[in-house]
């Protein structure tokens, strides 16, 4: 279609009657969610929306805290944390020449992986995730604006405090993106933490939403995020965790994977039911694991799909590129057209 067409501009016109239209952005109340498999934190969201929690364990030591809440009307998306997420390591010389190079990904010696990469502050990661994972559910992404946020810094210091010398930068990445033909803003919120021997990230927060109800969206995600707390009896048990007990969790991995699996593909069908909006435009296409033989209907609107075969997170791409922290992740190839 060539822009500026009668037909093209029909499609502008239609998505701004849409957005003029559409009601507020608004939350009557909120309900409790528990993480369902460890009970290890409970979250406040949105009552009526779609919203899934859970606490992704790669091992006894390396834990992601993940939410997501959907709108009824799926046009408004709210994103906590990210369940794939592994620690980083800094690149060194040693490492370089013994093949450990960046992008490298090793087992750490207390289950769990690792990531030889340089060290990105909060506002280079949250552009990141929103150049990749972001863009993988909302297309047409482009920044519009970015700043630091020592507030973050600071919050994510006090959830780490340590005598080990440490710096934190927080940072935030505001963006425009289209969804169901419709202008879309949105915004990723990232705090990060680095020693002399690695780094990771503490606070990963981001909405998508319909043009003009970003101060709501952001309000609500906030809300979310604020009361997110981990439960006295989970913290003393991970606290008190013995080399021993950490040894028997690792060996359990694979019963606790296959336990994950099932809160993972409720994962994915958000993601999905968020992307169903631009099915409608884009259509769908099937496509195949071909190491479980597993068949999968999934949204056209960015063609690329990868699996993680650890977790079974599926995540879509606009480009044949994985995104930073994922080279254990598995493309999965189409089968129709």
């Amino acid at each position: 279609m060539v822009p500026g067409s009668a037909r093209e501009t029909h499609r502008s016109v239609a998505s701004v009657d849409a957005a003029a239209h559409r009601a507020s952005l608004t939350v009557s109340n909120y309900i409790r969610l528990t993480d369902p498999l460890e009970q290890a934190f409970a979250v406040e969201v949105p009552s009526g929306w779609r919203s899934e929690a859970g606490l992704a364990r790669r091992s006894a030591l390396q834990i992601n805290p993940y939410v997501r809440s959907l709108s009824p009307d799926k046009m408004t998306y709210l994103m906590i944390g990210e369940p794939t997420l592994p620690a980083f390591t800094l690149p060194t010389q040693m490492g370089n020449a013994i093949g450990y190079g960046e992008g490298k990904f090793y087992d750490t010696g207390v289950g769990g992986l690792a990531m030889v990469s340089r060290y990105l502050p909060g506002v280079q990661f949250a552009r990141l995730y929103a150049q990749t994972i972001i863009q993988g559910l909302c297309p047409g992404l482009k920044p519009t604006a970015e700043q630091s946020r020592p507030d973050l810094a600071q919050r994510a210091k006090s959830l780490w405090p340590s005598f080990i010398p440490s710096r934190a930068d927080g940072g935030e990445v505001r963006f425009s993106c289209i969804h169901n033909k419709e202008r879309m803003e949105g915004q990723v919120e990232a705090a990060t933490l680095a020693t002399d021997v690695g780094w990771y990230v503490m606070l990963l927060g981001a909405f998508i939403t319909p043009q003009g109800q970003a101060n709501k969206a952001e309000e609500i995600l906030h809300h979310v995020g604020d009361t997110l707390k981990f439960t006295p009896a989970w913290i003393q048990r991970q606290n008190q965790l013995s080399q021993q007990a950490a040894v028997a969790i690792n060996r359990r991995m694979q019963e606790i994977f296959r336990q994950q699996e099932g809160f993972m593909q409720r994962l994915n069908s958000v993601d999905q039911s968020f992307e169903s909006m631009d099915e409608l435009i884009s259509g769908f296409s099937s496509y195949k694991d071909a190491a479980t033989g597993t068949n999968y209907s999934l949204s056209n609107a960015n063609p690329y799909k990868w699996k993680d075969p650890g977790t079974g997170r599926i995540i879509s791409t606009p480009t044949n590129i994985r995104p930073l922290w994922a080279p254990s992740y598995q493309p999965l190839p189409r089968t129709s057209q």
